[in-house]
């Protein structure tokens, strides 16, 4: 049986110069003018919230205590998109939306490994997460510092919502 030689889907070839490209990434860039004006600086770092509209403010919240160094990517499983227009940040973040998908389901189909290899570290967060004694930059420096690869932020200890194993222990910096 003879191999076929790989190529392109029937009319890809017809694709004008630059559409197609060998590798991606969730940096924005312009549908216009000059690419090198698209990014000043490539952030290191990104986070996801699975959000819907009734989580609104606690979003805004957190997604404030991220600097400029995080791409913000929004999953929403509301299919509520452009209400969130109200804020600033959100004009700069991704938005996909499928109705009624989990953070994992997301995760499975728009952070392929090729698309996130820019990144040094990948957030996904929760949307009800608490953020008030949240800060992004400490989370990333015990990140580095005890080499975790996969983390949670501790919950608040007298949270009756909370698994035992990702409750914050008074008593020690991380707990594994």
């Amino acid at each position: 049986v003879p191999l076929l030689a790989q190529s392109n889907p029937s009319g890809a070839e017809r694709l004008p110069p630059g559409i197609v490209a060998s590798k991606s990434d969730l940096y924005l860039r312009r549908l216009w003018g000059l690419p090198s004006e698209d990014l000043k600086t490539k952030p290191k770092y990104l986070v996801t919230f699975t959000v819907g509209l009734d989580m609104k403010e606690n979003i805004d919240k957190a997604v404030k205590k991220f600097s400029d160094n995080f791409t913000i990517l929004l999953f929403h499983y509301d299919g509520k998109t452009t209400e969130w227009d109200q804020f600033e940040w959100s004009k700069r973040s991704i938005h996909v939306s499928a109705r009624k998908q989990t953070k994992w389901w997301y995760a499975k189909r728009f952070l392929h490994p090729d698309i996130v290899a820019p990144y040094d570290y990948i957030f996904i967060r929760d949307e009800d997460l608490g953020v008030d004694n949240f800060d992004s930059g400490k989370y990333v420096d015990l990140v580095k510092k005890h080499g975790l690869e996969i983390s949670q932020p501790g919950v608040d200890p007298n949270s009756p919502f909370t698994w035992q194993m990702t409750r914050k222990r008074h008593d020690s910096e991380v707990h594994k």
